[in-house]
């Protein structure tokens, strides 16, 4: 479980830590440290048992100097490994009796052990100790201004945003997001963040885009497309259930990708992570659907529980199955991916129980959500979903363990800083950036973007 207290890192300190840096200096032997005839490295005697006598400091947050002290360590870094709670630290050096590594980014409390050898002679050293790991945590707001609906560009003092309710990132960072608006002149449209800035890229109209509801990438990141939850209202006319605009077009030119009748009303898409297979959903009738690029239609996955079922989804970062989080019925299911027919099968009840809204941490059916939104995963493959109406965001390990990780369940609100802390006013939609390690949530009702950021 992560160490709820504000990071702090904690090197070595000090005269002693200068001395120490001196030290390595002059004694570790790296890798690049110069020519053939500076490079004196030796292995770890194999006739000799290694020791880990100690490790310094005990605690710390990513980045944290980490030294651990002992016997017959050798002088050669390739036969060495380090780790923190199974995460791989790097090594900086080692003169036979001290190892000197950098903590992992989100290491998480664990042990500390050191692998020593190569393939098949092998050893693991475990100190009986654990490492107290600190993370570093804040929420902040990104764009747009509390409280304010608009749809005014600009920069962060002055851009204003319209519900936001789902967004996306390019390989590049730039932050894409739909603004909420349903059929053709409700203020809905497509906007990007990007260097401090806001701007609209297309608004809701009476051709292809109306009533935008979902976002995703492609593999190559050349392709966006949109969902759209196409019904026979207010007069819409388009037959685009999944349009799609690309790069070289400047992502300003919306075109069909698929086809469907005006009462489909899909509400979630996702692509497979290694094959690029796009899934989608049909509120109506309940159904998951594979589409089909070739002829701009869809094939039936399977039916979850029957029709009207408001649903997101998210493949986990291997692609092993696809996540089905059913906003309307309160609970997440997920089916498995079968890589030979490349179709997504089998679906089962994963955490929350179906039309039994709340709010409760615990595992599996045992937890409790009140329509939870669009989720994102991290790269240890937890998942993360924004509840909407307890006004926070929960996270869920691959086991299905429901835990809050920012927001205060059951209360509304805008206040930045400790996760556990801030307030939220009806979260749609989260997701995750690799490129800074945060995780972004389109906070509807404030009418903002936020960033938590663990680390």
């Amino acid at each position: 479980m992560k160490t709820k207290e504000k990071y702090v890192q904690y090197p070595v300190k000090g005269l002693l830590f200068f001395s120490i840096l001196i030290f390595l200096s002059f004694n570790f032997i790296g890798c690049n440290s110069g020519s053939d005839d500076e490079l004196v490295v030796s292995p770890p005697d194999p006739n000799v048992e290694t020791a880990i006598t100690n490790y310094y400091p005990d605690s710390g947050g990513v980045a944290t100097k980490l030294i651990l002290h002992g016997t017959n360590f050798g002088t050669d870094t390739s036969y060495l490994k380090v780790y923190v709670n199974g995460k791989k630290a790097a090594i900086i050096g080692c003169d036979g009796e001290a190892v000197y590594a950098i903590v992992p980014s989100r290491a998480d409390s664990g042990f500390v052990k050191l692998v020593v050898g190569k393939s098949p002679d092998v050893k693991e050293y475990v100190y009986p100790t654990q490492f107290k790991y600190f993370f570093s945590e804040n929420v902040s707001t990104v764009c747009g201004q509390n409280g304010v609906t608009g749809i005014d560009d600009g920069d962060v003092n002055t851009a204003t945003l319209r519900r936001p309710w789902n967004i996306a990132f390019d390989q590049d960072g730039t932050l894409f997001f739909i603004d909420e608006g349903r059929g053709q002149s409700s203020d809905g449209g497509l906007r990007k963040y990007v260097d401090g800035n806001v701007e609209t890229i297309m608004r809701n109209s009476a051709g292809v885009f109306q009533s935008p509801t979902a976002l995703a990438f492609n593999l190559a990141q050349d392709t966006l497309f949109m969902l759209q939850t196409i019904f026979d209202d207010n007069n819409m006319s388009t037959d685009a259930a999944i349009a799609y605009f690309t790069r070289n077009e400047g992502f300003s030119v919306i075109k069909p990708y698929i086809r469907a009748t005006l009462t489909f009303k899909a509400t979630g898409i996702a692509v497979h992570p290694t094959t690029g297979d796009i899934f989608f959903n049909s509120q109506m009738d309940g159904y998951i659907y594979k589409a089909d690029k070739a002829t701009m239609g869809y094939e039936k996955m399977f039916q979850l529980n029957g029709s009207d079922t408001e649903l997101k989804l998210a493949f986990d970062p291997q692609g092993e199955y696809l996540y089905i989080i059913i906003k309307n019925k309160h609970c997440i299911y997920r089916a498995q991916y079968n890589k030979s027919t490349r179709k997504v099968e089998n679906p089962t009840l994963f955490a929350g129980q179906w039309n039994a809204s709340g709010y409760l941490d615990g595992i599996g059916p045992a937890a409790k959500f009140d329509t939870p939104g669009q989720g994102t995963f991290d790269p240890d493959g937890n998942l993360y979903v924004p509840d909407k109406y307890n006004h926070c965001i929960r996270k869920i390990t691959p086991d299905g363990v429901v835990s809050t990780f920012a927001g205060v369940g059951g209360t509304s609100g805008y206040k930045d800083g400790d996760p556990l802390e801030s307030l939220f006013n009806q979260p749609e939609c989260i997701t995750y950036n690799p490129a800074d390690d945060g995780w972004y949530v389109a906070d509807r009702e404030n009418s903002l973007i936020r960033k938590i950021l663990v680390e």
